[in-house]
């Protein structure tokens, strides 16, 4: 129960209360959470503190509300790893992560055409200006929920034919099966975007949600790159993880940042 005399806030504690249940499984995923009326009668609390606890709740991505019909938990959120390494595995691949937890990992085409590369394109892919590329969207599943949708570019001679191949399956391999074009390594940028009104229909979200924009650039043994990709993720369904396991570097990344 909460303790009125603590010097942690109301919510605060009722948050981590909430929390527990989640974290420990006692709330399945979409589980539909009491109401905040109830969760007054049963902590004895105003309404204020139980909705700025439940806020916190859905903004840290555990749970979602759903106008009219309540506030549930939202399912498993899905580890991008990265780690101290330029190489790419395809265990790194977050399909392979997903499928390894025993869930169903889809990827639906939704457009293969070709276009003139717009300047960003040109730059990421070091193309000459006005040359075309092959974009391919593709809205990726897990267990049937849409998680990410993500447009790849490539370079029209970078593998040709390539539209033609079943690309519900990993690009990875199909670069790597098809055209002996194994990805190394990448860079790769992360930030915060909200939802236009078409990417949260695709998504099942709502125009405006907050979600991650994830862009990298794909290299294989050349320095030319192979492909510029964005994925455009759901931000209730992944968080990432990042393992530092050179400190010296960190140290030298905290003595350059104090150095501004």
């Amino acid at each position: 129960m909460l303790k009125r005399d603590s010097v942690v806030p109301l919510y605060f504690q009722l948050k981590e209360i909430l929390k527990e249940k989640i974290v420990s499984g006692h709330w399945q995923p979409e589980t539909c959470i009491p109401s905040v009326r109830e969760m007054c009668a049963t902590y004895e609390i105003s309404t204020t503190t139980a909705k700025q606890a439940v806020l916190e709740l859905v903004q840290e991505g555990f749970l979602y509300s759903v106008q009219g019909k309540g506030t549930f938990v939202s399912g498993p959120q899905w580890p991008l790893e990265y780690k101290e390494t330029t190489f790419i595995t395809d265990k790194m691949r977050l399909a392979s992560r997903v499928r390894e937890l025993g869930h169903k990992f889809w990827a639906k085409v939704l457009t293969i055409d070709q276009v003139v590369a717009t300047d960003l394109v040109t730059n990421y892919l070091a193309l000459e200006e006005g040359s075309k590329v092959l974009r391919i969207r593709r809205l990726k599943k897990v267990d049937g929920a849409p998680m990410l949708i993500e447009t790849t570019f490539l370079a029209l001679d970078m593998a040709p034919g390539i539209e033609t191949a079943d690309l519900s399956k990993s690009l990875y391999r199909i670069l790597r099966d098809n055209y002996h074009i194994v990805l190394k390594k990448r860079n790769e940028t992360f930030r915060p975007v909200f939802l236009g009104g078409l990417e949260a229909n695709l998504l099942e979200q709502k125009t405006g949600s907050l979600a991650m924009l994830n862009e990298r650039i794909s290299y294989a043994d050349k320095p030319k790159p192979i492909l510029y990709a964005k994925s455009v993720i759901r931000g209730d369904m992944c968080k990432t993880y990042i393992d530092l396991t050179n400190m010296r570097k960190v140290k030298e990344m905290v003595v350059d940042a104090n150095s501004f």
